[in-house]
């Protein structure tokens, strides 16, 4: 089952990957993709992991709520190592490396489904008339279907393989519109908390299917430790993604700054698409593990669709920002299989027509099983 699947994720994404990496494929320096790189999957990296996400603009105490990007959720299924993978969807599915860093020794290969909406309101929710001049109201149901490579080195000191670069290769397949539920979803959870219903829904964006195809690479570097005992580590993860698709198109960089135990045991909390994700996979050995964490990312967005627009232009729209940055800080705890991570988000104004910036939370839940 876990081979048809795979192969299933794999045909969907050959195209991105062909377009990423079309001369990197056949480049001469030492990469993943010319040696067949074993396996290194532990006992507890094969089972199972389920994740939980809420996104809200609730969390934000500087600003009026229920404007911007309002609400997301997200579930999610991450299978087990895949011991044996085809070698032709390996070979398709793995970008090689392109800073120059030392070939892996082994990898974890799974893969992921995971499914959620995103919804998105302007700021005068209490207008039932269009409102030109502010984002349009917008919702995303969405499906979410991945490849995630967890590449491994050997340590001489731990004797142990350590994650060190993690690949994550996504297809998302959605819809926006009404059939993406905004409104039913919003105005009935206001009803059920006594709060008045947004107006505005019947200007919202018109059905439209989406497609995005996302490749995100993450580096764990600079791990040192600070305290023996009790342990207290540091570290720093740089990424970088590239995303195409009518939901958005873009090129980010950042990194995340963490201090705390058990570092090794994840790259970085979870993120809701079409922000940049973090990683569902974690380690564990069922120890106390803890982090406080601080980030940022910068975007060169080429497309917007939740500003810019339905793709037929027959829609509202605003004029989206060519540059965007968001910082990120929060706290993750690991225990026992689990993990609780909570961020906060702060995002520079994305459109033209009003220049505020976007606040929300983000609580996620993870667990092994």
């Amino acid at each position: 089952m876990h081979h048809i699947l795979a192969t299933t994720i794999a045909v969907a994404m050959a195209a991105f990957v062909t377009v990423a990496s079309p001369a990197g494929a056949q480049s001469s320096g030492p990469d993943e993709t010319k040696t067949p790189l074993r396996p290194s999957a532990t006992e507890d990296e094969q089972r199972n992991i389920y994740t939980f996400q809420v996104e809200n603009d609730v969390f934000n105490r500087f600003g009026k709520s229920d404007r911007d990007y309002t609400s997301g959720v997200r579930i999610g299924w991450l299978s087990p190592a895949i011991i044996e993978m085809p070698q032709g969807v390996v070979a398709m599915t793995t970008i090689p490396t392109f800073l120059g860093e030392p070939a892996a020794d082994s990898v974890i290969r799974r893969i992921a489904i995971s499914a959620g909406q995103n919804i998105y309101t302007p700021e005068n929710t209490d207008a039932s008339y269009p409102i030109y001049n502010d984002r349009p109201y917008a919702a995303w149901l969405y499906a979410s279907f991945a490849l995630q490579y967890t590449y491994k080195r050997h340590d001489p000191k731990t004797g142990f393989d350590e994650p060190t670069r993690l690949d994550t290769l996504q297809v998302d397949l959605g819809v926006i519109g009404p059939a993406a539920g905004g409104e039913f979803v919003q105005n009935n959870f206001h009803t059920l908390i006594g709060v008045s219903p947004s107006y505005g829904w019947g200007n919202q964006l018109h059905n439209e299917p989406t497609v995005g195809l996302t490749f995100e690479r993450r580096w764990r570097t600079g791990r040192a430790v600070l305290i023996d005992n009790p342990k207290l580590e540091v570290d720093f993860i740089p990424r970088a993604a590239l995303a195409v698709g009518n939901v958005a198109t873009y090129g980010s960089v950042g990194g995340t700054a963490r201090i705390g135990k058990n570092l090794r045991d994840d790259f970085g909390p979870t993120r809701a698409r079409p922000a940049l994700p973090g990683s569902d996979a974690f380690i564990g050995d069922g120890s106390f593990g803890w982090y406080l964490f601080a980030g940022f990312d910068g975007q060169a967005v080429a497309r917007n669709i939740f500003l810019d627009g339905n793709t037929d232009g027959f829609s509202q729209r605003v004029s989206h920002r060519p540059f965007v940055g968001e910082l990120q800080a929060g706290l993750a705890i690991l225990y026992r299989g689990m993990r609780i991570s909570y961020t906060q988000i702060l995002r520079t104004p994305e459109f033209f027509e009003r220049d505020r910036i976007t606040q929300f939370g983000s609580f996620n839940l993870t667990f092994r099983y």
